[in-house]
């Protein structure tokens, strides 16, 4: 994870906080990505302190988070801390590999989408869930108004600025999904925005080699 991404401070209450940023959607969110899983095992990777524990309840699951804070309060049986960017399972090892809005957050996109791609079995599943700007730029400026007060509002009242400033200015890390999520040696079965203005978007990718 990026240095700046240390949410040990805020570990208690990030996911009340993050829903009632989301207004309460990041669940549902969440069960419609879950539903494009197959069967067979998942790396919940990013997985915090297990938010998407409820929709991964059936399946066979490893939780890998850096932050041992977090993975503290993970309600998954097998817990792992490790980075996104090298993963320690060995290759060819998950059916699926989950990942609901932490991909902003690592430090090497590249390494993590090699390390992702190393893991999967042929055919395996990679679901991907994050939050990025609407397409249309009116859209786009008022919601980094919304989110700069929002967030910096929240960071004041928990006195966890910071953290909450990171999670602003994360949203503008990367390109538009449609943009950068072209050419990661995977094959795109899904893409599409979700949520109000557009500005959450899921992916969905298999593993043909």
């Amino acid at each position: 994870m990026n240095k700046s991404a240390n949410f040990s401070n805020i570990h208690k209450f990030y996911d009340v906080i993050n829903s009632l940023i989301t207004f309460g959607f990041d669940k549902s969110w969440r069960r419609q990505a879950a539903e494009n899983l197959k069967l067979g095992n998942v790396l919940d990777l990013g997985s915090g302190t297990g938010a998407s524990y409820y929709d991964l309840k059936k399946y066979n699951v490893v939780a890998l988070d850096p932050d041992e804070a977090m993975l503290s309060l993970n309600k998954f049986e097998k817990k792992v801390v490790g980075k996104s960017e090298n993963l320690p399972f060995d290759d060819n090892y998950f059916d699926n590999i989950f990942c609901c809005f932490v991909l902003r957050n690592v430090e090497n996109i590249n390494k993590t989408f090699n390390e992702v791609r190393r893991v999967l079995k042929k055919d395996g599943k990679f679901i991907l869930l994050d939050m990025s700007r609407p397409r249309n730029n009116v859209l786009k400026q008022f919601h980094k108004i919304g989110t700069y007060i929002v967030l910096h509002l929240i960071g004041l009242v928990t006195l966890n600025l910071k953290e909450y400033r990171f999670l602003h200015f994360s949203l503008d890390k990367l390109p538009p999904p449609e943009d950068f999520l072209i050419d990661i040696n995977l094959e795109q079965k899904i893409l599409r925005r979700m949520g109000i203005f557009g500005f959450v978007y899921l992916g969905v990718f298999e593993k043909k080699s």
